[in-house]
């Protein structure tokens, strides 16, 4: 409720801005402050109206996430991890988990090793990390829906600003210096609708929706992984079934098996 209060409140503050605040501004090219302000606000306070202050937020810190992170490598690092893992359970018992735990930086995985290592039966860690995983996975899925929604949203504020615009001029025909800033609006509104919705809403939505997808096949890889482990599966038998998501290129794997011969 307190959303759709604040998304009235900022959508009608833009509109009264935009209709009655911006008449002495000047024509100045393709850049004009009242489309601009209209197009930046007024579909994120209709965004708002319909969903809560939460999944912004949360769709925001999706594209941070995605920013700063490669889902390639992220892979190939826990799939070596997890060969090390097998490795060194099959030859020193689940001990060998209490020592790698503060190394591990994937949540999920880092939750199932804490629930190995506490004995918890393999039904219920894999009813735990498949309940995680739905979770970050609708998260996901709904912040790329809220970038789908501001791109449908941006091109029909735009529209409404051409509207706002051209009344704007035509109640001010008799001052011809009147003419200018209300074309500008009329105008400038839809071309930065359709910037807005092209050029950063709608990528941004596919971006997200290929992230979910790439993050979801890493957290299933890692659910095989940690429920191998809990079962004391050979490395070899867990390479295979991580090599399904992922290669892990030949020298890391080298690497894996020095650092594993290294450590016994």
């Amino acid at each position: 409720m307190i959303s759709t209060l604040l998304g009235l409140i900022m959508f009608l503050s833009t509109l009264y801005y935009v209709m009655f605040l911006s008449h002495g501004e000047k024509f100045t090219g393709f850049y004009n402050q009242s489309a601009l302000i209209l197009l930046i606000f007024s579909p994120i306070a209709v965004m708002l109206i319909s969903r809560s202050i939460s999944d912004l937020f949360s769709a925001l810190k999706a594209v941070v996430t995605m920013t700063f992170m490669n889902e390639e490598k992220e892979m190939t690092k826990v799939a070596n991890t997890l060969t090390i893992l097998s490795k060194e359970v099959s030859q020193r018992g689940m001990g060998a988990l209490a020592q790698h735990r503060a190394t591990i930086r994937n949540p999920l995985f880092k939750e199932g090793v804490v629930l190995i290592l506490n004995s918890f039966t393999t039904d219920e860690i894999k009813h735990n990390l498949i309940a995680k995983t739905n979770i970050e996975h609708m998260r996901l899925t709904a912040a790329s829906e809220l970038f789908e929604a501001l791109g449908k949203i941006s091109p029909a504020m735009g529209l409404l600003g051409t509207l706002v615009g051209l009344v704007q001029m035509l109640a001010n025909l008799s001052d011809p210096s009147s003419i200018g800033p209300g074309m500008a609006v009329s105008l400038l509104a839809t071309l930065y609708g359709l910037v807005f919705a092209n050029a950063i809403y709608i990528p941004l939505a596919d971006k997200v929706s290929s992230h979910s997808e790439k993050i979801l096949q890493l957290n299933t890889m890692v659910l095989e992984g940690v429920l191998l482990l809990k079962e004391r599966k050979s490395s070899a038998h867990l390479r295979d079934v991580v090599s399904t998501y992922t290669t892990v290129p030949k020298n890391q794997q080298n690497h894996a098996n020095e650092t594993t011969e290294k450590a016994g």
